[in-house]
């Protein structure tokens, strides 16, 4: 079994194309009031490869993670 890293990032767009590839995604409010997400899972400098790389990926399945994530950052904001 791999180790899971853990990365904060604050980029929706990354985000969304590493919750395609099943990494657990954390939204958080950082100390400045800004929303981040704690991504865990194994081998997220690989999945980052990939997307530099620009692999192929569904443009329906990208929009609606990119979504789900804008999502999250509304409803962690709404509760304060």
């Amino acid at each position: 079994m791999e180790k899971a890293e853990v990365n904060t990032l604050e980029d929706t767009s990354i985000v969304a194309f590493l919750s395609l590839k099943k990494f657990k995604i954390t939204p958080q409010k950082a100390d400045t009031g800004k929303v981040v997400f704690v991504v865990e899972g194994p081998d997220i400098n690989k999945a980052l490869t990939a997307l530099y790389n620009n692999e192929n990926v569904g443009a329906l399945d990208l929009i609606k993670a990119f979504k789900a994530i804008r999502s999250s950052i509304f409803a962690l904001k709404a509760a304060r």
